[in-house]
């Protein structure tokens, strides 16, 4: 709880600079472009995440890494992390800076999971059914569970409509227990 919070906080205060900025699209990408290559190399991982590597050995990694890459508040902002010892909270700040970003855009992003692969057609209905519903641009995140073995999963932010004949199986089967154990009695 204590890390969300943390990551809130400070991605509140990189949205709050990018707003006034104007630059809320191109600090997203940056910050996709900092997490992509930190988790794209190991040893950089390590060295950033470490907690006994000291702070000017990482300070003088990021300036050599995304000298040409990041704006300089951008950069600032990624230096002041590893002076607070917060650089571990990095992957949630931009996690919580892009849902502040994109609620600013209203944009949601839907999770949604389904037993085979949709078609761009289907993702575009679907897309267009969620709009309609929340009231909100959506952006659709596919995975393939073939455990739900039909239909569908939609999670938006802590809503989860849960549309797959897995759950419905499990409902028919709770509801002939539950009949066969009334029967019986």
């Amino acid at each position: 709880m204590l890390t969300n919070q943390l990551a809130l906080t400070y991605a509140q205060a990189i949205y709050e600079i990018a707003t006034e900025k104007a630059a809320l699209d191109t600090v997203e990408q940056q910050l996709k472009l900092v997490e992509a290559t930190i988790a794209g190399h190991e040893d950089l991982a390590t060295l950033m995440y470490h907690p006994l590597v000291p702070a000017p050995a990482k300070k003088e990694t990021i300036n050599r890494i995304f000298a040409e890459d990041l704006d300089v508040f951008v950069r600032n902002f990624l230096l002041l992390l590893v002076d607070k010892r917060r650089e571990p909270a990095l992957p949630a700040i931009i996690h919580e800076y892009i849902r502040l970003a994109n609620d600013a855009r209203n944009i949601a992003e839907a999770e949604v999971f389904t037993a085979k692969e949709l078609s761009e057609e289907q993702r575009q209905a679907l897309a267009a059914k969620l709009s309609q519903v929340t009231g909100k641009n959506i952006v659709i995140k596919t995975t393939i569970d073939q455990e739900l073995i039909g239909g569908v999963v939609v999670k938006i932010g802590d809503k989860l409509i849960d549309g797959s004949v897995a759950r419905q199986l499990k409902a028919l089967k709770a509801a002939l227990l539950t009949n066969q154990a009334t029967a019986a009695v």
